[in-house]
């Protein structure tokens, strides 16, 4: 009979493992509850090195993919690419809960940061061109026309051409 209870008992625990319970299931029977603890710890430092594998992984692939973009500020398939590999490593990080507002934003410094290279602004050649410089006897003849003219007094007159004077 005890062989009987020990092959049953040894089937049962085939398939508990083999099921992925994570209950704890009393047993009295000769230590079945020592067994199916040690069982369930196993099973959870199995998922918790799992999950941490997981977690480096999409670091590493964010990070790779933040660098390629440093390279290559101006590919938008690649940006793209890179926002969503930061999407899958912020949701790994809350686990598995979802990308806050605040990921989304520290997603968004980053692959700013690494497209900053990219972003120069050029201003279009100037073409505008000095008017031709008039002569001495051009502007004074000028001058003496708006004088004539009485848009200037003769106060007016004498500074400036005085200052045309002295420009010589």
């Amino acid at each position: 009979m005890l062989l009987y209870t020990q092959i049953n008992l040894a089937s049962f625990w085939m398939f508990y493992f083999q099921s992925g319970y994570y209950a704890i299931v009393p047993f009295v029977c000769g230590g079945g509850v020592i067994a199916i603890i040690i069982i369930a710890v196993v099973r959870n430092e199995n998922a918790v090195k799992q999950r941490a594998k997981a977690l480096e992984e999409a670091r590493v692939a964010y990070q790779t993919s933040l660098a390629q973009l440093k390279q290559n500020p101006t590919n938008a398939d690649l940006r793209q690419r890179t926002l969503a590999l930061g999407r899958k490593y912020s949701n790994l990080t809350r686990d598995k809960k979802g990308v806050t507002i605040f990921d989304e934003i520290a997603l968004m410094n980053d692959i700013n940061a690494a497209c900053a290279g990219a972003t120069t602004v050029s201003s279009p050649p100037r073409t505008t061109t000095a008017p031709p410089r008039q002569t001495i006897e051009e502007r004074l003849a000028k001058l003496a026309e708006l004088k004539a003219k009485g848009l200037i007094d003769d106060a007016e007159y004498n500074a400036r051409r005085q200052k045309i004077i002295d420009e010589v």
